[in-house]
């Protein structure tokens, strides 16, 4: 049988990120995309087929950064084509195109797959993953608007999702900032990048280096804690320095928000003025639909009033899309939940790195008021409880803390940059808690230190292949050959199984001993504070109290 399974694998089992939905699944996902439908045709939406794959051109035009990410291929006559990363452009496309689509507004709705190259799979993130939306075009209003909002929420509510939350942005409010500080386009995508993550530390240096004023530099450091209530906004309206482009940018959210409150719906939204991806395609307000049990967004959507005129019609247009499957590991999640004795809603869990790091991290939060008297004991239990604060702490090891921290298994996780740099994952990096303190270095022997920068054909051993490539190929402009090793790099020079390494440095005092020297630095480390996007959302007054305790903590 073994010989059997090693000769057939790859007839037997489905292609990475791809799966087979079986009868009880199916049914479920069904049951979604037939209630999404009807709520769509209630609101008056009609549905269309587009083709599943496109020329390449059509997504590359409108979305250039997802390039990467899609799977493409070439037809007879040499034409890249594309599988459509999404259903939207392709929508577009065709309202633009077709006199026939009817007279605006148009209200389309769709169901399909869309297909994206991802690393990481799970069942909330596939490579094949089914998409149902909606596109009303040629209605620039806020109630336009806000009707596909009260379409995002009239649909989990039907598909059976209990708790959510609909987060509000406005790119416009962002774009404003930039144009009243001057920022030039590399500048404006890096800041903007880093207030998108959260990763506070990043902005804040970032805005060393900047000419603005002070002001404003406290605008674009604020813009990442800027979430939570309609408070929010008004806020933000009582700033007089603000140009008339964000402020309008604050009133047209006001409205939108206000219709929502008339219709009772208010209670399931939430503000993120941090909220600043994809800035170049969507022109006003961005929507992102979260809920437990799924560390990434279950819809997501927003106003794009540029789209339509790259395929040579100008008018505007707002739209949303769900994903199926997210919606599904939601259900499934909630229903599983119910039978826990500790509701993931309840509690704020933390991961931490097994080790010395774990040491150091129970210390901060017990200086912050946190009981953690059972994981000081000597056991071999990997979860504790502090019943009265509602905190869990998980012992796992350090390399999967950004894994349990993305996918929701923890809210909140402390792990080295190191790890994060190497693993890459999609979290917000929130605090820099300043222990464990280290540097990433580029190691060899003495005599490569002046021939490093020359020999442009060389081997490098390290345990991180991510950061060494990211570095000699990125940084260097260099083709090196990586080498993965899991432990005693040092050995590599001393062996000739490569030239130099890359590895975390303390004392040097190990380099020494082996006759190696740090020939380059790479970048400081130490231990970082990130959070699960969707919990920084959903448990957020929990989460930022434990921040501003730690970050007072460390500035004692």
């Amino acid at each position: 049988m073994d010989v059997i399974i090693l000769s057939f694998g790859k007839i037997t089992h489905t292609p990475v990120g791809l799966a087979d939905v079986l009868c009880d699944e199916y049914e479920l996902k069904l049951r979604i995309e037939n209630t999404a439908c009807t709520v769509f045709k209630d609101y008056g939406y009609r549905m269309v087929q587009i083709p599943t794959f496109e020329y390449f051109d059509v997504y590359n035009v409108t979305t250039p950064t997802q390039a990467e990410h899609m799977f493409k291929f070439f037809d007879n006559d040499g034409r890249m084509l594309a599988l459509r990363p999404d259903l939207t452009t392709s929508v577009a496309r065709m309202a633009a195109t077709k006199p026939a689509a009817g007279k605006l507004p148009l209200r389309i709705s769709y169901c399909g797959s869309a297909f994206r190259n991802e690393e990481n799979f799970s069942q909330a993130r596939q490579r094949e993953f089914t998409q149902v939306g909606v596109e009303l075009i040629g209605d620039n209003s806020v109630n336009a608007d806000a009707e596909i909002i009260q379409i995002a929420i009239e649909t989990f509510l039907k598909s059976g999702i209990k708790n959510f939350q609909i987060d509000l942005g406005q790119v416009e409010f962002f774009k404003g900032l930039v144009e009243q500080t001057g920022l030039s386009d590399s500048e404006s995508d890096l800041i903007r990048s880093h207030i998108n993550d959260k990763d506070f530390i990043a902005v804040q240096s970032v805005l060393d280096n900047l000419n603005i004023n002070s002001n404003m530099k406290s605008m674009f450091q604020n813009l990442a804690t800027m979430f939570g209530g309609i408070e929010i906004v008004d806020k933000a309206l009582c700033d007089n320095d603000l140009n008339q482009r964000s402020k309008d940018a604050l009133k047209n959210l006001k409205d939108v928000y206000s219709i929502l409150v008339e219709k009772d719906l208010d209670k399931y939204v939430s503000i993120d003025l941090g909220m600043v991806q994809n800035i170049d395609y969507y022109t006003g307000i961005i929507i992102r639909g979260f809920t437990y049990g799924v560390g990434f967004p279950i819809c997501s959507g927003g106003r794009y009033d540029n789209l339509l005129a790259k395929f040579g019609r100008d008018i505007p247009a707002t739209g949303i899309a769900i994903g199926v499957e997210r919606v599904m590991a939601s259900i499934y999640d909630e229903n599983n939940d119910s039978d826990k004795e500790i509701s993931s809603s309840e509690y704020v869990t933390v991961a931490l790195a097994k080790g010395r790091l774990a040491e150091l991290s129970v210390d901060i939060f017990e200086k912050i008021g946190f009981d953690v008297n059972q994981i000081k004991e000597k056991t071999r239990k990997l979860i504790f409880t502090d019943e009265e604060n509602k905190l869990k702490f998980i012992l796992v090891k350090a390399s999967d803390v950004p894994t349990y921290v993305e996918y929701g298994a923890a809210d909140i996780g402390i792990v080295g940059k190191d790890t994060l740099l190497e693993n890459n994952k999609n979290l917000y990096e929130v605090l820099d808690l300043g222990f464990g303190k280290c540097k990433m270095a580029v190691a060899g022997p003495k005599e490569m230190k002046d021939r490093i920068d020359k020999q442009n054909i060389m081997r490098v051993a390290s345990k991180y292949p991510r950061i060494a490539r990211e570095y000699f190929h990125k940084v260097k402009g260099q083709t090196v050959d990586i080498i993965k090793l899991n432990g005693s790099v040092e050995l590599g020079p001393l062996v000739g199984l490569s030239d130099v390494i890359v590895d975390i440095v303390e004392s040097g005092k190990t380099l020494k001993e082996n006759g190696l020297d740090v020939l380059e630095k790479i970048c400081d480390l130490s231990a970082r504070l990130v959070v699960n996007r969707v919990s920084m959302k959903l448990k957020r007054d929990k989460i930022v109290d434990i921040i501003q305790k730690m970050k007072g903590e460390i500035n004692c």
